[in-house]
């Protein structure tokens, strides 16, 4: 029985301007899951560490990032775990390539452009990846593989998205669904897309493990890691561990259907949760005692998350229009009465799509009416 442990997409070293303040708290968190991760391979006993693309967020990363990089893989060095790193994207092996400066412990291989594979003989087990030169637009993450005659298991690494046609044409790697069925590969590690997801295929399996912690605000599915584990009959076990402390979610607060301030700051408070890292989107026409001020409400329930943003995409009301100054023969003018009489007799179900049209109205009034001949 053989244990590997896969990872990626870590992004050591990515900036979170989004987060504000909480950036570097954020970055710091990326090194301790990463430790985590460490920590876990050697728990689990694990004979080979898979990291497959983007450990660092560009390859301009220096300093803390990289001693710590190096510091886990001279413990994992010392636990008799060896690691096998695929550059991504954000790390692509090109001229200015991290992997090209960095001297990695003897335990670490890199793949690259010319070395596309890694025999671990005692495990009778060969590893597989096309690593990104920067360059590639389209290519196939699997195309040209040829399996080691003597070797007994085949793993693959592929820095890709699934493809697509018309979503994923532009991608630096993409793999088919085909290919991963003909690979012939034991287990294929995937890397690129943020959340845990089975790509198996015939007699491959084939996962994205997801990024340790999620990077941006659509990863509901990231924090894990996979521990592949491949018995001596060939079968091979797939285990989702999750790693991440911190957790992105987004929700959107309809405010025609809210009273007030303190509605708003109820809805939004029953999601506290420290390590959440929340993003708020407040829509429709306001009808509050007061105006609404985002930055108020992050300053007032900010310190129950641990980052809380409230983005106002609200549509003016209707009456806070001068509609004075908009002649019925204008076309604002008539676009605005006419809004009025639909939205006083529309349905609750419609009330959305009116308010929409009336956003869109109100930027066209801002730029000035225009006279109906």
């Amino acid at each position: 029985m053989i244990r590997i442990l896969h990872t990626a997409d870590v992004h050591l070293g990515h900036e979170f301007p989004s987060l504000r303040e909480k950036g570097p708290e954020y970055r710091r968190q990326l090194l301790s899951t990463f430790e985590q991760i460490i920590n876990l391979a050697t728990r689990q006993n694990v004979s080979l560490l898979l990291i497959a693309g983007d450990l660092f967020d560009t390859n301009a990363v220096m300093g803390t990032p990289v001693r710590a990089v190096l510091a886990s893989f001279k413990k994992l060095q010392a636990a008799g775990i060896r690691a096998c790193v695929l550059p991504g994207t954000h790390d692509a092996y090109s001229e200015d390539s991290i992997y090209r400066f960095v001297d990695f412990p003897a335990n670490v291989t890199v793949l690259t452009p010319q070395r596309v594979s890694q025999t671990y003989a005692d495990l009778e087990l060969t590893v597989y990846g096309k690593a990104s030169d920067g360059k590639l637009v389209g290519a196939s993450a699997l195309q040209g593989l040829s399996l080691c005659a003597d070797s007994r298991l085949h793993v693959g690494m592929a820095h890709c998205s699934l493809r697509m046609d018309g979503v994923t044409d532009k991608e630096a790697m993409v793999v088919d669904k085909n290919e991963i069925g003909a690979s012939r590969l034991d287990y294929l590690a995937l890397g690129h897309w943020h959340s845990f997801r089975d790509c198996s295929q015939g007699t491959t399996k084939a996962f994205y493990c997801g990024s340790p912690e999620p990077i941006s605000m659509d990863q509901k599915g990231a924090g894990s890691v996979a521990l592949v584990t491949i018995h001596d009959t060939g079968k091979v076990d797939v285990q989702q561990i999750q790693v991440g402390s911190r957790v992105f979610d987004q929700m959107t607060i309809n405010l025609e259907l809210v009273k007030s301030l303190e509605d708003i700051a109820q809805i939004i408070s029953a999601k506290a949760d420290p390590n959440l890292i929340l993003e708020v989107i407040l829509k429709g026409i306001p009808y509050l005692e007061r105006p609404l001020d985002p930055r108020e409400l992050e300053e007032e329930l900010g310190g129950r998350f641990f980052c809380l943003r409230v983005l106002d995409r609200a549509s003016e009301r209707l009456d806070d229009v001068p509609k004075e100054d908009y002649p019925q023969d204008t076309v604002a003018g008539g676009f605005i009465r006419a809004m009025e009489a639909r939205m006083a007799k529309c349905s609750p179900d419609e009330k959305g799509m009116y308010a929409e049209a009336l956003r869109l109205g109100v930027a066209l009034i801002q730029k000035g009416p225009q006279v109906i001949e």
